[in-house]
């Protein structure tokens, strides 16, 4: 069952609703528990935002108008899910994204005769990343790993494509600045 078939069952009520939930809880549940789990929620609030999410794919399954891609439109109601959980959890924090890249010296860069492998020096820089910058990560993600396109990552975010376009670009720079102890490697 395809995932538009789900919504439209989803949509039907009864048996047909049932049927709709239970396939995409088997297809997304998985990778939404471990997006949750990466941004560091503990396992039984990441379970219990995941329960919340599905519960929010139905209520709100009528107003999806199939503008974009119908997981595209799950992982904004996920990624919403995870920014009112930390809201609740730290209000009293409003730290920018600049503040978080000067806190971000936690990386060691490794010396010349290291023989850390090329792949361990990204996944490292690429995890720092991920922990001072959740947000760039995870559509940096989306985009190289899940295949998502501009338009998809602008409906999640709620942006114009020219803005979701400029935004991945940011996005990009900022890693950079993360892989460079890792040109090292490169360089020889």
């Amino acid at each position: 069952m395809t995932d538009q078939q789900c919504l439209d069952n989803i949509r039907l009520g009864g048996k047909p609703r049932s049927d709709g939930i239970s396939q995409l809880y088997r297809t997304y549940a998985r990778r939404f528990l471990a997006y949750l789990l990466k941004h560091r929620v503990p396992r039984e609030h990441a379970e219990e935002l995941v329960q919340d999410v599905f519960i929010n794919i139905v209520r709100h399954c009528d107003a999806f108008r199939g503008e974009t891609r119908i997981d595209a439109w799950m992982w904004s109601i996920v990624r919403n899910a995870l920014i009112d959980y930390v809201r609740r959890q730290r209000p009293e924090f409003a730290v920018e994204d600049d503040d978080l890249i000067n806190l971000a010296g936690a990386m060691e860069e490794p010396a010349q005769g290291d023989s850390v492998e090329i792949e361990e020096c990204v996944r490292k820089a690429f995890a720092t990343f991920s922990a001072t910058n959740s947000e760039r990560a995870q559509v940096l993600s989306l985009v190289a790993f899940e295949g998502w396109t501009i338009d998809d990552v602008a409906a999640m975010l709620k942006r114009t494509p020219g803005a979701t376009r400029e935004y991945l670009s940011q996005c990009r720079k900022k890693l950079k600045d993360f892989l460079r102890p890792c040109r090292e490697f490169l360089l020889g």
